[in-house]
């Protein structure tokens, strides 16, 4: 009986979740080529090179060292952090605060044909200054700037991805 039910709460498990929707999120699809991007317009040493570079190769992809070798080049114009107070303490001091992370972008083909114009991607969250712990109000800001650069990583590579795929079906049509 014992045996029984260990077997059975790993299948019921697998069950439920297959149940409900849930599934890994996998590689990019396509070929190892299609798969090979290269960003241009920031260096390596930019935090949003690293990140996107990360998310990449989490999902089976790499970044070329050329153009030439990639099947598309996604060009970063701009990317930059911003912000803003919403509202003031009865001291008159800002406790509450927008934070911004805009990357402005386009994507090419490896010959220069445009697969997505120069779009804006903005990541923002609002983020309330304690004032009563002085100390951890810098360490939490950086936190949520370095989710925000993550997910803007992960945005701009699920929509490189997308374009790709149409565009690959559109080629292929069968």
């Amino acid at each position: 009986m014992a045996r029984r039910l260990r077997l059975a709460a790993p299948l019921s498990a697998a069950l439920a979740l297959a149940a409900c929707g849930w599934h890994l999120r996998g590689e990019m699809p396509g070929t190892k080529l299609e798969n090979t991007l290269y960003l241009s317009g920031i260096t390596n040493k930019n935090p949003f090179y690293g990140d996107f570079n990360q998310t990449l190769n989490n999902l089976g992809g790499v970044l070329a060292p050329t153009p030439g070798l990639a099947s598309a080049v996604v060009h970063i114009t701009s990317a930059a952090h911003t912000r803003r107070p919403i509202t003031l303490s009865q001291q008159g001091r800002a406790n509450t605060f927008d934070l911004t992370y805009r990357v402005v972008y386009d994507v090419r083909s490896p010959k220069g044909e445009i697969l997505i114009p120069q779009q804006e991607l903005e990541i923002r969250r609002d983020y309330f200054n304690d004032q009563t712990t002085p100390l951890g109000q810098g360490y939490e800001e950086d936190m949520y700037r370095q989710e925000m650069q993550k997910e803007a990583a992960r945005t701009l590579l699920r929509q490189v991805s997308y374009t790709l795929r149409q565009q690959r079906k559109t080629a292929n049509p069968t």
